[in-house]
């Protein structure tokens, strides 16, 4: 065999071998978000498994839904900067020493809350790629102000301006027990920074001392202020001003007794009356119906005299002219016998 021959046939076993091996291996990217604050550096850790060199390797990341989209693209032992997304110039890198390793890691520089989202690394020979998520946040130390006090009370606020994602807040007092505040405030600006704010009112107690909280789990990021309230920022309380507190309530509710009974009373007194009214309505209907019957049964009674008394008027009449004439039958009988 030629020396020549060998060494393309140790050449092709080399790559032979390394397909091999390439196959084997498996691209691996953390299967857990990456969270970073703005401003900061954040690595995207990703590599093969069991290791092989990608130094000849095409290695390319990309972030859909950019145009372009690719991020990074590696070829040839450098990146090509003509197809690198804008957003993305000089803020890229990879470990160029450790590809040997299999390390693919990306490094972002100043990192911005539109680099938050999903990234894909792909390895153009190789056939192989995988997805990590980057989650990018901003966080601000919250303010504490006294914003009034009356009635032996204190109000307090707390304000933080500057965060993303959106964040909560609570409060605490200095025995870190939870106290029942207003709901909070939130206000969304130009650049998708949210500003929070909270109100709660506070008593006397025995530290006098407060917290407010604001945290935000999605990026595990909290930051809070506290507040020591003198206790002379406690309205102190007179003995009238006790007095009042003592007696004014049962007094009101006293009051409002009375209000309601004499409100129930006057319902059950309309109540009355009208019922009574109805009855007497009731009977008075009763009374003109038994009147306008008896005035009926009257007329007809005489009508009823009346139509006899004709009736008899009638007879004495016919009986008067039935006996005249048979007087004057009589008397033309006897005049034809004296004839």
């Amino acid at each position: 065999m030629l020396p020549s021959d060998r060494l393309s046939f140790i050449t092709l076993l080399i790559l032979t071998f390394k397909v091999c091996v390439a196959e084997q291996s498996e691209l691996i990217c953390s299967h857990q978000p990456i969270v970073a604050l703005a401003g900061d550096d954040v690595i995207l850790p990703c590599y093969l498994d069991p290791p092989i060199s990608a130094s000849f390797e095409t290695v390319v990341w990309t972030k859909p839904g950019l145009d372009p989209e690719y991020i990074h693209f590696h070829q040839d032992g450098r990146l090509m900067f003509e197809t690198q997304n804008p957003s993305y110039f000089y803020r890229t890198r990879l470990f160029v020493d450790e590809l040997q390793n299999g390390n693919v890691s990306m490094k972002i520089f100043k990192v911005k809350i539109s680099d938050a989202g999903k990234y894909f690394c792909f390895l153009r020979s190789m056939l192989k790629e995988a997805s990590i998520q980057l989650t990018v946040g901003v966080v601000s130390t919250p303010i504490i102000e006294v914003v009034s006090n009356n009635s032996g009370r204190v109000v307090l606020q707390c304000e933080s301006k500057g965060w993303y994602p959106e964040p909560e807040v609570v409060w605490l007092d200095g025995e870190g027990n939870l106290l029942s505040a207003g709901p909070t405030e939130t206000v969304r600006g130009p650049d998708d920074l949210y500003t929070v704010s909270s109100r709660v009112t506070v008593e006397k107690r025995h530290s006098n001392n407060f917290t407010c909280r604001v945290q935000q789990k999605d990026i595990n990021q909290t930051r809070e202020t506290h507040i020591y309230v003198p206790d002379d920022s406690f309205p102190v309380q007179s003995s009238s001003d006790r007095i009042r507190i003592i007696i004014i309530p049962p007094v009101c509710i006293i009051v409002l007794f009375i209000i309601i009974t004499l409100i129930i009373c006057t319902k059950r007194n309309q109540k009355n009356e009208t019922e009574q009214e109805e009855d007497e309505g009731q009977q008075q209907d009763v009374k003109t119906t038994e009147f306008l019957t008896q005035i009926n049964t009257e007329d007809e009674r005489q009508k009823t005299l009346e139509n006899t008394e004709r009736c008899s008027v009638q007879r004495r009449r016919l009986k008067r002219s039935s006996s005249d004439g048979e007087r004057g039958g009589r008397r033309k009988e006897e005049w034809r016998k004296s004839l």
